[in-house]
């Protein structure tokens, strides 16, 4: 009969890693959140309530709105000589209606202003740090500058610390777009500090001769996410996104600037050719027209659009379509159109249409699932740990056999705390990155730390005491078999409750893709760490059937209870301090049946090989986890 249980759950893993293997690339999700992660903890948080209102900070240089929606400098003027006044600081901006974050700008305004000059003129850019990262200017395309002015840290200059200031100054030799930018981490050029530079020639050439002259910057923005998730241009996501106005017969010019961090991006004009005439500020002295032109970071296209089709609203957009949807498949994003003057602007009327179009088969998104759903999938997640209790009523074992399976339950649960403490310990880290990088309160870190410490002594001391107290009620040592597993039973229980707890964060948000991972994986490893409760009593005690249930029941019962807590309730810093709890446990837990491997059979070759087997079953679940969007 044990033989048969082993088999059965040797074809169970089989047949479950073949099951992961062909829905793996269903069960993708999108990349508009970050798989596992905390939304509250990483990127860029929106502002709610009341948004605070900016004020300019003394000797900014004054803005002028332009008809492309960026908003122009206006220099103190010398001779030739033109000066800008540029304040770094922290201003709110509005991406689209109900989405504001506190960026990080240029005078208050993303992007940072435009800076208008002609050939020839000497340029000053008075820069000033008012906030409290220290950071540089970088002059981006800009040549013939002394290398003390190109704006990176420590090679050419020193870091300007909050409330000092640097002036750069350079002689505007070649027309043309230029960029200036933060030279300081991609979390801060995704943040707003970034604007043009626009060089007008002295004397054009003949195709760069037009009518309008837009500037339109495409930045990327992490909100809410590890990764670049939102697009906007000019600062403004569709709809919010001002049009290329244009009158019939027109020549129109449009600097494009990719600034992301990080994406390429494809910009389309429906209708309407683009000659490009110039790349990076150097003339294209080909004939090269495109109707779809390819920037990638820190790259600049300036072409040229003939206003030749029949008036209306003509669309523009970046082809990369995930920078022009939102999470339901709504436009968003790199999107404007070329409107036609004397023409109705039907711009955002794009939305409304599109919103009955959504195809059936699965790419909307969806809503939370359903309750009912979700404790029976939590349920199945914490129950498969029976499937390695069988292990627990074999007879007649031999000693290395024993031995072995402790070994391998040692590499198991020393996966699972290094794991866990990767877990538990990163959204500590990244509030503590945030608290040093955007200030605010210190509290939530501290009530966070608080929880991760009070967690550690609530599993290695907490659970001391409990063994103690079961092995004086058993008469036995604390290296009593019953009482290691009971104690591996708890351990796994604390640590389960956590992931119980993503499992009905997910369900809840609605991403039904990684909480279907989430149960599958966590049903896996459960599965698992039902050996590390089975081994300390294979072929030294034949449990009753009653014991494995209840062990069962504390090792796997938390997965359920926190799915429903999970799903009804989310808190970060709940998860740090179960999530520590887990560790102090398990790390207790190594040591007693470490403890029980060196007194028989010894520490041998076979056992520490055993030992590794455990921590790569464990990580063989988890990669399969990981595949699957846990």
């Amino acid at each position: 009969m044990p033989n048969r249980a082993v088999r059965i759950t040797y074809i169970f893993f089989a047949a479950l890693f073949a099951l992961l293997a062909l829905q793996s690339a269903a069960w993708a999700d999108t990349d508009e959140t970050t798989t596992g992660v905390d939304p509250s903890t990483v990127g860029m948080q929106p502002l709610r309530g009341a948004i605070p209102v900016a004020t300019p900070a003394p000797g900014e240089s004054r803005l002028v709105k332009r008809q492309d929606g960026t908003f122009a400098a206006v220099p103190e003027t010398r001779g030739k000589e033109r000066i800008f006044h540029l304040v770094e600081r922290d201003a709110p901006w509005t991406l689209q209606p109900g989405l504001t974050v506190l960026a990080k700008t240029y005078n208050g305004v993303v992007p940072g202003p435009t800076l208008v000059v002609h050939q020839g003129d000497r340029v000053v850019i008075d820069y000033r740090n008012g906030q409290r990262v220290p950071d540089t200017l970088h002059l981006h395309g800009i040549h013939g500058i002394p290398v003390q002015m190109d704006g990176v840290a420590g090679i050419s200059q020193p870091m300007v610390m909050q409330g000092g200031s640097y002036r750069y100054v350079f002689t505007a030799s070649d027309p043309g777009t230029f960029i200036y930018h933060t030279h300081d981490n991609e979390e801060m050029l995704n943040s707003g500090l970034y604007g043009a530079i626009v060089v007008l020639p002295t004397h054009p050439r003949p195709e760069e001769r037009a009518g309008g002259d837009y500037v339109e910057v495409l930045s990327s923005w992490a909100i809410q996410s590890l990764a670049e998730n939102h697009f906007t241009l000019n600062g403004k996501e569709y709809p919010a996104t001002a049009p290329i106005d244009v009158r019939k017969g027109e020549r129109v010019r449009i600097r494009w600037i990719n600034i992301s961090g990080e994406s390429f991006h494809t910009m389309h004009t429906h209708g309407h050719y683009q000659r490009v005439i110039d790349r990076d500020a150097q003339p294209v002295l080909t004939k090269d027209v495109e109707d779809t032109v390819l920037l990638g970071p820190g790259q600049r296209a300036d072409v040229i659009v003939n206003a030749n089709q029949a008036p209306g609203n003509w669309l523009v957009h970046c082809h990369v379509i995930d920078h022009t949807e939102d999470a339901q498949g709504m436009p968003d994003g790199l999107v404007t159109t070329i409107h036609y003057e004397g023409t109705p602007n039907t711009a955002a009327a794009m939305n409304d249409t599109m919103r009955g179009m959504l195809p059936s088969f699965g790419t909307a998104a969806r809503g939370p699932l359903p309750f009912g759903w979700t404790i029976v999938l939590g349920a199945i997640a914490g129950l498969t740990i029976f499937l390695g209790l069988p292990i627990a009523r074999m007879r007649n074992v031999p000693p290395n056999a024993i031995g072995a399976l402790n070994a391998i339950a040692i590499g198991i649960l020393v996966y699972l705390v290094v794991e866990i403490a990767a877990n538990a310990t990163q959204p500590l880290v990244q509030a503590v990155q945030h608290l040093h990088r955007a200030g605010g309160s210190s509290w939530p870190v501290i009530v966070m730390a608080l929880a991760y410490i009070g967690g550690l002594f609530a599993g290695l001391v907490g659970l001391g005491a409990l063994a103690t107290k079961l092995s004086k009620r058993a008469a036995a040592q604390a290296h009593d078999p019953y009482v290691l597993a009971s104690i591996i039973a708890i351990g796994i229980g604390a640590h389960n409750f956590a992931e119980g707890l993503a499992i009905g964060a997910s369900a809840a948000s609605g991403a039904t893709a990684i909480a279907v991972g989430l149960i599958v994986g966590f049903g896996l490893h459960n599965a698992t760490e039902g050996f590390g409760i089975a081994a300390p009593l294979a072929g030294r005690v034949v449990p009753r059937k009653r014991l494995l249930f209840l062990a069962g029941i504390v090792a796997g019962g938390p997965t359920f209870l926190g799915t429903v807590i999970g799903y009804a309730f989310h808190s970060t810093t709940l998860s740090v301090l179960f999530l520590a709890t887990a560790i102090g446990a398990l790390v207790f837990v190594i040591g007693e049946l470490w403890s029980v491997l060196r007194r028989a059979p010894g520490i041998t070759a076979f056992m520490t090989t055993a030992l590794a087997c455990g921590f790569f079953i464990a990580l063989a679940t988890e990669l399969i986890l990981d595949i699957n969007g846990g």
